[in-house]
């Protein structure tokens, strides 16, 4: 009996160990918890409105967080002609350009104001969108080479893309890679479509290379750098 309650005792003091083991390792919950905070990055937006109030917006992706007196509204982008909009269903917040207002979201539209003439701190007159043009062929083009780059909108898959800023570089003494900035009104940038960048190399007009695939930008997600590879083209008459 004495041997019994021995065992019991050294089975009950491992469990003992046990639990204390266990009550020292990091709680994985919340350590993927902070993972899960760091991956998003809000961008800030802070407005002054009528009489001086004070509105600040945080925006990721299709996600908008206003902040207005001692308020706080989560939203999603909803459809809309122009500006970004956004709805929690009860409050819309309607930004386009440098300004914006918040309102109660109704079905005609004609929902009471909260605030309105909202205007940027920090206006955005300007955006840009750069990058390197290159392409994998050992060789050397031409000075009279002409690189075109475009920033496009091809939200609509049944329509031509929409050019929203362009930049020809005339090569000269240069080579791949060449660095390229396309300067766009910020006004012009739905935050619901989506945007790639083009290029091709012309000479004596003649198309000589060109990009064969989608190089997404400003939008989604997408970065405001990117490093496109152009595709060479066969010469006319060569399968």
């Amino acid at each position: 009996m004495r041997a019994t309650q021995m065992g019991m005792a050294v089975v009950a003091l491992g469990s003992l160990l046990a639990a204390a083991g266990m009550a020292q390792e990091p709680a994985a919950p919340a350590q993927a918890q902070n993972e899960v905070q760091r991956a998003i990055q809000w961008k800030t937006f802070a407005y002054t409105c009528e009489g001086g109030a004070k509105l600040v917006v945080y925006l990721h992706e299709t996600t908008a967080k206003v902040r207005f007196q001692d308020k706080q509204y989560l939203m999603m982008q909803t459809r809309s002609a122009d500006g970004g909009r956004y709805s929690d269903g009860k409050v819309v917040w309607w930004g386009k350009g440098n300004g914006g207002f918040l309102q109660e979201d109704t079905p005609d539209g004609d929902g009471k104001m909260i605030v309105k003439d909202c205007q940027l701190d920090k206006p955005l007159n300007t955006g840009s969108v750069t990058g390197t043009v290159s392409y994998l062929q050992r060789m050397a083009l031409p000075t009279n080479a002409v690189i075109q780059v475009q920033l496009l909108d091809v939200s609509l898959a049944d329509a031509p893309a929409k050019v929203i800023a362009e930049e020809k570089i005339n090569l000269g003494q240069r080579q791949v890679p060449v660095p390229f900035e396309l300067k766009f009104d910020p006004a012009k940038i739905e935050v619901k479509n989506r945007y790639s960048v083009s290029a091709k190399i012309l000479v004596d007009g003649q198309l000589q290379f060109m990009t064969d695939q989608s190089y997404g930008v400003l939008t989604q997600g997408k970065p405001m750098h990117v490093d496109v590879i152009l595709k060479q083209l066969a010469p006319a008459g060569v399968k």
